[in-house]
């Protein structure tokens, strides 16, 4: 949805109005414009001066019109303005996703970024897969929004060396089909919302669905990041020796092994 730069400033502020009930009866009013010589006069008893409002011309409230963001009554003399179901919506995705402030802590998805960061291939799947953990981790604590993850927060979350690395993984996990845009705005070249698929429940979570060889790839990046973070050097050792072996058979032949497991051959 294409709009001119100053219509969002003025569908905002019609919302925002007709979300004050009038003092007398508590219901909402629509906006008036009133048509003059002298020019348009707007009233409405919860608007304020520096109202975007005041600039708003016929053309422009025409547009938002036009896009289904809000009704027009027209009269002889006189426009009553309100907005639309898919105008509030608008508006509040707009503040959704232009929010500076994280809904949740973001300490376990940088520390996840950062280690990638360190990794020698810091796209293969072993170092994503903690990063996408993150990212799952940061939407659960943050109340499992039903619109999914804010991106912009997050961007400015990261830290500045490893931001082009953090947007090139979001980029990598929408086109492997593990997030998707849930809205066709977007911030640097990423989707301004994203939420997680069934393949992202399958690597996560074990759902069914996972090939064999995708469960063996995920394995082995458990088995990675387990590894980095076990403090006793025994455990980890073992941890890293399962998958030395699990890598010295092969992804093919463990892949085969599993496929039997899971299908009783």
């Amino acid at each position: 949805m294409a709009l001119s730069d100053n219509a969002l400033p003025v569908l905002t502020a019609i919302v925002d109005l007709h979300e004050v009930r009038h003092p007398r009866g508590g219901d909402r009013k629509s906006i008036d414009i009133f048509r003059s010589a002298g020019g348009p006069v707007v009233q409405h008893h919860a608007l304020k001066e520096g109202s975007p409002l005041y600039d708003a011309d016929d053309a422009l409230l025409e547009e938002l019109r036009d896009h289904g963001l809000i009704n027009i009554d027209y009269g002889s003399s006189i426009w009553h303005v309100s907005p639309t179901t898919t105008g509030r919506e608008t508006v509040d995705q707009h503040c959704r996703v232009t929010a500076v402030e994280p809904v949740a802590d973001v300490a376990p998805l940088l520390a996840a970024i950062a280690a990638q960061s360190e990794a020698e291939n810091k796209l293969r799947w072993e170092a994503v897969r903690p990063v996408l953990a993150g990212l799952r981790r940061y939407w659960e604590d943050g109340g499992f929004s039903r619109h999914g993850i804010q991106v912009f927060a997050l961007l400015k979350a990261v830290p500045d060396e490893h931001l082009d690395l953090f947007t090139a993984t979001l980029q990598a996990l929408i086109a492997s089909a593990y997030l998707e845009p849930t809205t066709s705005l977007a911030l640097d070249h990423v989707p301004a919302e994203v939420a997680f698929t069934n393949r992202a429940n399958e690597a996560l979570d074990g759902w069914p669905g996972a090939r064999p060889d995708e469960l063996v790839e995920n394995l082995l990046a458990v088995l990675a990041a387990s590894a980095r973070s076990e403090p006793d050097s025994a455990k980890k050792r073992k941890l890293e020796r399962v998958a030395e072996t699990i890598k010295e058979l092969g992804v093919a032949t463990a892949s085969e092994v599993i496929a039997k497991v899971l299908l009783g051959g």
